[in-house]
C-alpha cells in the first residue's frame, strides 16, 4: 500500500499541487497534516503513525514537508522504518528507504546530524577553532614564558615599564600591554 504525506500548512505547500503528486504516484491515501509544525508536533506524528504499518510506503513530494532539518528527518525515517514501513521522496530520489541501504542512509544522516551539532558548538563559541586546530590568531609573542614572568616580576618590584622594556630588549608599549594583562 502506498500513502501519501502533505503538508498544507503554509503558503508554500498548496496542498491541491502535492495531492495530485501523490496520487499519480498511486497512492491510495493521501494523509494531510494542517499543522504549522507538521509532524514535528508529537501527537501528529503519533496520529500518522498509527496508520503505518508493514509493507506501507510513505511518499511525500519534498523532504520540506516532512520535517524541518536534518535530525527531524533522521527521527522521521527512523520511526518510519521501526514501523516495517518504508519512504520515499519525489523530489528527492536519494532519499527512498525501499532499496537495501536503508541503514547506509541512516547512518549518513546521523553522521549529518553530528556535523551540524559540531558547527553549531564552533558557531557559539564553545570552542574555538584555533583551539580545535591549536594555532594562535596574532602576531608571535615576543617573549618567552620565562621573559613574561620575569618582566611581571620586576614590574612588582616598582620598576617602570621602559625600565623593564630595555632590559628585556623589547618595547614600553610591550610590556605596557603585559602589565595590563596581569593585572586583570
Amino acid at each position: 500500500m502506498k500513502l501519501g504525506y502533505a503538508r498544507v500548512s503554509s503558503r508554500w505547500y498548496q496542498a491541491e499541487l502535492q495531492i495530485a503528486a501523490l496520487k499519480s504516484e498511486g497512492c491510495e491515501k493521501v494523509w494531510t497534516d494542517r499543522t504549522d509544525e507538521g509532524l514535528l508536533n508529537t501527537s501528529n506524528m503519533e496520529n500518522f503513525l498509527a496508520e503505518i504499518g508493514p509493507g506501507v510506503t510513505v511518499i511525500a513530494t519534498r523532504l520540506a514537508a516532512v520535517a524541518r532539518s536534518v535530525p527531524d528527518l533522521l527521527h522521521f525515517l527512523e520511526k518510519v522504518t521501526e514501523k516495517g514501513a518504508s519512504f520515499r521522496s519525489l523530489a528527492e530520489p536519494w532519499c527512498d528507504t525501499r532499496t537495501n541501504s536503508v541503514s547506509q542512509m541512516l547512518q549518513t544522516l546521523r553522521g549529518l546530524v553530528e556535523f551540524e551539532v559540531e558547527l553549531g558548538a564552533l558557531a557559539s563559541g564553545a570552542t574555538t577553532r584555533t583551539d580545535v586546530v591549536g594555532i594562535s590568531i596574532g602576531r608571535p609573542s615576543k617573549l618567552s614564558e620565562p621573559e613574561r614572568l620575569k618582566a611581571i616580576s620586576l614590574l612588582r618590584i616598582g620598576k617602570s615599564a621602559a625600565e623593564v622594556g630595555r632590559l628585556l630588549g623589547v618595547s614600553r608599549s610591550t610590556i605596557s600591554r603585559l602589565k595590563a594583562a596581569a593585572l586583570k
